[in-house]
């Protein structure tokens, strides 16, 4: 696909980081941009930064109707959509599996999983109607690794970047020229992730020190967390900057964006062990 200026684009959690990068770098291409955020008075603030090519909407992704009646908006407003961007997304809490209470679980798989999915179902008819555009639905890394306490927002990442595969495939199999593109970015800077960036210059007496000496297995001290964090967060990128990458493999039809690469070789080592098992299957 190839962006240009006339399209119109649709962008769910646009009220700040990637989401805000995203509408920023369409605008400055020509590009009409529906903007859909939880957050009213952040979306209507990008939106108003943007220009009249801008819309602000504000709704909660994990409720169908919301995609749905934005869908019926764009199309009434513009006559069209181009670029379907899936990207709300939230953390949520960072409790072992067997702590994490049933509301976070719900909540995370609401709006991460759900909200992609509402998204699809809203946009993609439309798309397969008018023969062309491209969906992105944005994961993580952790759809393609894992880490302690991150149980439920790597669930629904992974579930992301499944159901993107789908996609594609499903998309392929009835002969729709419409692309899919999933996005598995490391640590981006942005608001979403502003406490983990901050974590490696944690004093002793802080809450994020002492909260870390809480969490932490026996055996690791805090101070050898930190270490490593800080050789993750130095691999942040800006939010501009992953957008413009993003945008760039929907571009080039590439099915997996990886705008920071890999981090410690987490989501290779995962998938070396998944090949290693099947090398160990029974004869």
């Amino acid at each position: 696909m190839r962006i240009e200026s006339g399209q119109v684009a649709v962008v769910t959690g646009a009220g700040q980081g990637i989401g805000a990068a995203f509408a920023a770098e369409l605008t400055a291409r020509g590009v009409a941009v529906v903007l859909l955020d939880l957050a009213a008075e952040a979306v209507r603030r990008t939106a108003s930064e943007l220009g009249e090519r801008a819309i602000a909407v504000t709704g909660d992704v994990s409720d169908p109707a919301v995609l749905t009646a934005l869908a019926e908006q764009t199309l009434d407003r513009f006559g069209r959509v181009d670029l379907v961007i899936n990207n709300a997304g939230v953390r949520g809490s960072g409790e072992p599996v067997w702590e994490m209470p049933a509301e976070q679980w719900d909540r995370v798989i609401g709006v991460n999983l759900l909200g992609v999915v509402n998204g699809i179902r809203a946009f993609v008819p439309h798309l397969i109607e008018a023969g062309s555009g491209h969906v992105v639905n944005v994961a993580s890394l952790a759809g393609l690794s894992g880490a302690p306490r991150q149980s439920a927002y790597a669930a629904s990442k992974h579930a992301v970047v499944a159901v993107s595969e789908i996609l594609a495939a499903e998309l392929s199999q009835v002969g729709a020229a419409v692309g899919v593109t999933v996005a598995c970015p490391g640590f981006v800077d942005t608001p979403l992730v502003a406490d983990l960036l901050a974590a490696p210059d944690a004093e002793p007496g802080s809450e994020i020190y002492e909260s870390l000496a809480r969490g932490l297995p026996a055996g690791r001290s805090v101070e050898e967390f930190l270490a490593q964090m800080r050789g993750l967060v130095d691999t942040a990128i800006p939010a501009p900057t992953a957008a413009e990458r993003i945008l760039r493999a929907v571009e080039n039809d590439e099915l997996y964006a990886l705008p920071n690469g890999d981090l410690e070789d987490t989501a290779r080592d995962r998938a070396q062990r998944v090949l290693n098992a099947l090398g160990n299957r029974a004869e």
